[in-house]
């Protein structure tokens, strides 16, 4: 009986390229503060 060569489980690494939940909830709010902070009125 053959049996095919023995590999080990590939290690899923974390995706380097995925926005993180905290930089993706900054880069919204972000720019809608400033520009709720610029449109104020004085």
């Amino acid at each position: 009986m053959h049996y095919p060569a023995y590999r080990t489980a590939p290690v899923r690494k974390p995706a380097g390229g995925a926005t993180s939940p905290l930089t993706f909830v900054l880069l919204i709010t972000t720019p809608a503060v400033v520009a709720i902070a610029a449109l104020r009125p004085r």
